[in-house]
């Protein structure tokens, strides 16, 4: 992970359980719908290259 601090970072965080639960919840739906659905698709396709990788090695029909 990098060095940089979040976005939604708190700086004097909640020493109660149920703060640092309200504090994680907030900064969950803090985050944009757009924003999740772009990673998400980034992910999905990430995720079939990879498996189009694996198909195309397992093609020749040779074993090795």
């Amino acid at each position: 992970m990098s060095n940089r601090k979040s976005k939604f970072a708190v700086d004097n965080p909640p020493k109660n359980e149920f703060g640092r639960f309200t504090n994680l919840l907030d900064r969950l739906l803090a985050v944009p719908h757009s924003e999740l659905k772009a990673k998400l698709d980034a992910e999905k396709q990430q995720k079939k290259a990879a498996k189009s990788d694996l198909s195309s090695d397992h093609a020749s029909g040779e074993k090795g």
